[in-house]
C-alpha cells in the first residue's frame, strides 16, 4: 500500500474507531461481534483495520493499563531536536517497546513521548542513552494528575 497517498476515512471507519476505543468486546471473536454491530463481516472489519493501520490511523490495538497500579513508572518527556534530526531521534525512541506515545509538535520542545518501565532507573538509562547518542537534552515531566482524553469520531463526547 502506498502510504504517500492520503487516505480519507469514511463514516464507517470513524464508527469502527469509536467502537474499537470505547466498546471493544472481550469475547472469543471480537471482530465478528463488531462486524455484527456495524453490519459488516469480520473479514470486512479486519480489512478496514489493516487499512487504517497502513495509513497510520491505528498504531496498535491493545489494553490501556494503569502503570502505577501495576508497579511501573511512567514519564512524559520532551526534547528540542533539530529538524534534520527529528526522524532519526523519533525512530530511536520508537524502537523502545516501552514508549507508548511519540509525536512531533510545534515549538522549541518539538518531540514529545511517554515511556513506561518497571523501574525509574530503567527509564533514566534509556533517556541517557538517547541524550548521549544525539547530544540532546530530554526534559522529564513526572505525572502529577492523570487525565484521560477521549476522541470520538462520530457523535462527539458522551455526556
Amino acid at each position: 500500500m502506498d502510504n504517500s497517498i492520503e487516505y480519507k476515512m469514511d463514516a464507517t471507519d470513524r464508527r469502527l474507531l469509536d467502537l474499537l476505543q470505547e466498546e471493544f468486546p472481550l469475547v472469543e471473536r471480537p471482530f465478528s461481534e463488531i462486524g455484527e454491530n456495524m453490519g459488516l463481516t469480520d473479514d470486512e472489519v479486519k480489512k478496514r483495520i489493516e487499512k487504517l493501520k497502513a495509513y497510520g490511523y491505528i498504531r496498535r490495538i491493545g489494553p490501556v493499563l494503569d502503570a502505577k497500579k501495576l508497579g511501573y513508572c511512567s514519564l512524559l518527556c520532551a526534547a528540542a531536536v533539530k529538524p534534520d534530526m527529528i526522524g532519526q531521534v523519533a525512530e530511536s525512541v520508537n524502537a523502545e517497546p516501552a514508549v507508548t506515545h511519540n509525536y512531533e509538535r510545534e515549538g522549541s520542545l518539538n518531540l514529545w513521548f511517554t515511556v513506561t518501565m518497571k523501574d525509574q532507573r530503567d527509564i533514566d538509562g534509556f533517556l541517557k542513552n538517547i541524550e548521549d547518542r544525539f547530544s540532546i537534552k530530554i526534559y522529564r515531566f513526572p505525572e502529577k494528575r492523570t487525565f484521560k482524553i477521549k476522541t470520538h469520531f462520530i457523535t462527539g463526547p458522551k455526556g
